[in-house]
């Protein structure tokens, strides 16, 4: 899965270094061509999946190993390195998720 099949979760599971968070995971192969609009779209559209299921509480019923736990992180994994829009759009996400217990990790590489 990637990040072109929007309607799909990627990855999802609990981390074994912290069992009261919910990891959900998204992969992300595009190259970053100028311009960038239509790749953050891509992701901003993929990224509005995987908050609607946790803020409307799917995520219990898609992984039923979540009930009980209430912190979720997305974390994406990024093929190529990202461009300083994409980055100021993360920490703009970021800071909106916070009131649903919600966080934003990337990796490169």
């Amino acid at each position: 899965m990637s990040i072109e099949e929007i309607n799909k979760l990627d990855m999802i599971g609990i981390p074994k270094n912290n069992k009261n968070l919910v990891e959900l995971g998204l992969t992300d192969h595009l190259t970053w061509d100028l311009p960038y609009e239509s790749h953050l779209f891509k992701l901003q559209e993929k990224l509005n999946v995987y908050i609607n299921v946790i803020e409307s509480k799917n995520i219990y019923k898609y992984f039923p190993d979540a009930v009980g736990r209430d912190n979720f992180l997305i974390k994406i994994y990024f093929k190529y390195q990202i461009p300083d829009e994409c980055l100021c759009f993360l920490e703009k996400v970021n800071e909106v998720i916070k009131a649903i217990n919600t966080s934003i990790e990337y990796e490169i590489g």
